[in-house]
């Protein structure tokens, strides 16, 4: 406990003094632009105080705390700003401890989800410096009860992301096989998975476990081979949200656990029509008044070298600075989702940071 509090008052300290300074005007972020980078650097610092106040209620972090713990990480280790990096590794590190204190073992009723949300979790803690050996064996023990299958909903090592993969009955619960459209034991129509969904769930899934050093069964690079397979990428028409957001998201997703979360650049020969696709449809999310994407779509395209040069990177900077809500944080201020309330400032404060991208990568092999 008083370990908590010491760190709790380095990171207060710490925020304070990044907040302070000469709130007049300060340097452009680039020649004529209507907002500074001192501007930049306080919303910054207050969506990142915003998710560390989020990550302490107790629910939230029960339930997203592998999830918050991936984010102070990402940002800790990848910031081109010293004293972001080191905010964000106090906040983390304090959540690790606490993480650890939550997650001592494998419950015995855990099922596919679970298993990788702890195996998330776990690896951003150890990554933190806090270790649990004990539950790290229980969890390579656990994640062999599963399939593939289980796990993703197909096998990438012989199929892509498929399209009529049914979700569990809504009303009975009943997982019924693919190509259904109704269920076998109540007569419900089914939902189905949307595919382009899966494919971003799998990339997720699959490279955390291979950071972790525990198999799911199928690696990331047996995902990522159906990059192809999933192109041409869904533009915007009416009444396609599920196809379109999914499509975005996949291709968000390719990039961040392609370059590690902002760890590299990549090149736009590699993603070509991942690039295009972006940069397309960066000017859709200020239409549809969506900080959560436009936040992705700024870190993925700067990764790929994009800068203020380039007048959509001007556009998303705009907007993600004039929609920021009085406590910090962007998205809804009225969502009772815990995942509504963070993620959006978490995308929000990735796409508006300076990164320490140190080589662009080379291109994948289909």
């Amino acid at each position: 406990m008083r370990l908590a509090l010491v760190s709790l008052a380095l990171v207060a300290a710490a925020m304070a003094a990044m907040l302070a300074g000469n709130p007049e005007r300060g340097t452009p972020l680039w020649p004529g632009a209507r907002h500074t980078v001192e501007e930049r650097d306080r919303a910054v610092i207050r969506g990142l105080e915003f998710m560390y106040r989020f990550a302490r209620q107790p629910d939230t972090f029960s339930d997203w705390g592998h999830d918050l713990l991936s984010a102070f990480y990402n940002i800790a280790v990848t910031s081109g700003d010293a004293e972001l990096r080191r905010i964000a590794w106090g906040m983390g590190r304090e959540r690790a401890l606490a993480w650890r204190r939550l997650h001592s073992d494998v419950p015995p009723e855990s099922g596919p989800d679970e298993v990788t949300d702890l195996i998330w979790g776990l690896d951003a803690a150890e990554r933190f410096g806090v270790p649990d050996p004990r539950l790290r064996e229980a969890l390579r023990r656990a994640a062999a009860r599963f399939t593939v299958v289980d796990y993703l909903g197909f096998d990438p090592a012989v199929e892509p992301p498929p399209a009529d993969l049914p979700k569990p009955c809504a009303k009975c619960g009943r997982q019924n096989a693919r190509g259904a459209t109704v269920c076998a034991r109540c007569g419900s129509k089914l939902d189905i998975f949307n595919r382009y969904a899966l494919f971003q769930d799998a990339l997720i899934d699959t490279f955390s476990c291979d950071q972790a050093g525990i198999s799911l069964g199928v690696r990331y690079r047996d995902v990522l081979h159906w990059l192809p397979a999933m192109r041409p990428w869904p533009v915007r028409k009416p009444g396609n949200d599920d196809d379109y957001y999914g499509g975005v998201y996949a291709i968000t997703h390719v990039i961040y656990t392609y370059n590690e979360y902002s760890r590299f650049r990549v090149s736009r020969a590699c993603f070509p029509d991942e690039f295009e696709h972006l940069r397309d449809n960066l000017q859709q999310a200020v239409r549809e008044k969506d900080p959560e994407t436009m936040g992705e779509y700024l870190d993925t395209l700067r990764s790929f070298g994009l800068t203020f040069e380039d007048d959509m990177i001007r556009k998303g900077f705009d907007y993600l600075l004039s929609v920021q809500n009085p406590d910090g944080s962007w998205g809804d201020l009225n969502d009772k989702n815990p995942y509504g309330r963070y993620h959006p400032t978490w995308t929000s404060v990735d796409g508006l940071r300076d990164y320490r991208w140190t080589r662009v990568l080379p291109c994948p092999v289909f």
